[in-house]
């Protein structure tokens, strides 16, 4: 058996044992074998740098590709979005030359008609200048006969206007006011429209009010009139009931002249205040003139022994009232005094019991304030 190894640097052949040769050949097979798989990793190493180069490399290209077919489709719809405006561009130019050009044709169809217009009126009238001229003339005169009805018809139905106003108010004042007498004033007969003459009680008149409708536009020379009327009649009072009123007023105002300007909703309304200053001033002319005897009256019934019997008794009642007020204040005040003897008590015997409680409990106790001294105070 060969017992010698031969050195790989010398070439020298060295003798060895068995054993020592078994280690040396697996310490040369294991080396051998990691600069075998040194060699098999770099390998896979320079091989998989090399696939992956060269993948890159494809990919590079195929991006490239890419890039460039992106390039032509948008260049392709750049240039296809420029067309289609193009397109829509001269379709507009299009419609609007198509639209001018019938506007245009239009006008000069309507010149065309209004020269033919013109030629065939100016032939007519040279033809039939006089015809028309008593046309003319009869449509003059249909048209002031015209007039001149519808004038007479609306004074007619203004006068007709102002008749249903005041036959309304009428039949208001004599719904409202029953014990009232309403006058209506004949149609042609100088004066106001409606006189209502102010009933009391009793039957006999306190007043007078004078009513006045219109239905018209507003005339200041209405008020002049009915301040006259109401002077011939005596009336308390006069009010002009309009439904057209001036700009300042918007329910009802008195003039400086003592008439009444009222609108025709507020009209009852104010008849109920009006009648009521009638009926107070008819009463207090009544007293005023009654005075003198109400006086005497009163004097004699203060010297009477009635008077004496009737004041005794009330100074009576009086003095008994107080005589009683003073025995309840006395009787209360006894009870009051009791009750706070019986309070004090009570509140002595509870602080005591809260005392002794706080004792044997000490700050365990809940503190109850009113039975506490004041912060500070120990």
């Amino acid at each position: 058996m060969n017992n010698t190894i031969k050195c790989n640097n010398c070439g020298a052949e060295i003798e060895v044992s068995e054993a020592l040769r078994h280690q040396l050949e697996e310490s040369v097979r294991l080396e051998e074998s990691k600069k075998f798989e040194k060699k098999i990793e770099e390998i896979k190493k320079q091989t998989e740098e090399k696939v992956e180069k060269e993948t890159q490399e494809k990919l590079a290209k195929e991006l490239t590709d890419k890039d460039e077919q992106i390039l032509k489709l948008e260049k392709r719809a750049q240039e296809a979005e420029a067309e289609e405006l193009k397109i829509r561009k001269e379709k507009r130019e299009i419609e609007e030359a198509k639209r001018r050009f019938e506007i245009e044709k239009q006008r000069q169809l309507d010149e065309e008609r209004e020269k033919i217009r013109k030629t065939a009126q100016q032939e007519v009238e040279e033809k039939d200048r006089f015809k028309f001229a008593e046309y003319e003339k009869k449509l003059a005169d249909m048209k002031k006969a015209v007039d001149e009805a519808r004038r007479k018809g609306d004074q007619s139905s203004q006068q007709l206007q102002g008749e249903v106003l005041e036959l309304d108010f009428e039949q208001l004042l004599r719904n409202t006011f029953l014990d009232d007498e309403i006058v209506a004033v004949g149609k042609g007969t100088q004066g106001a429209d409606i006189i209502q003459k102010v009933k009391g009680k009793s039957g006999r008149i306190a007043g007078i009010i004078l009513w006045e409708t219109k239905r018209a536009k507003w005339k200041p020379s209405w008020l002049p009139k009915l301040r006259e009327d109401a002077r011939k009649e005596g009336a308390s009072t006069a009010v002009l009931v309009s439904i057209d009123l001036p700009k300042e007023i918007t329910d009802f105002q008195s003039t400086p002249g003592g008439v009444i300007i009222c609108s025709y909703k507020s009209a009852v309304s104010l008849a109920v205040v009006l009648r009521r200053s009638v009926l107070h001033i008819a009463v207090a002319k009544q007293t005023a003139a009654h005075k003198d005897e109400n006086l005497e009256l009163l004097y004699d019934y203060l010297q009477s022994e009635a008077f004496r019997h009737r004041f005794e008794a009330f100074a009576e009642g009086i003095i008994e009232m107080q005589e009683n007020l003073e025995y309840e204040k006395r009787a209360m005040e006894r009870i009051w005094k009791k009750r706070d003897v019986q309070i004090k008590k009570t509140l002595l015997n509870a602080s005591r019991m809260y005392g002794e409680l706080q004792g044997v409990m000490g700050n365990a106790l809940p503190d109850i304030k009113p039975l506490s001294l004041p912060e500070g105070k120990k």
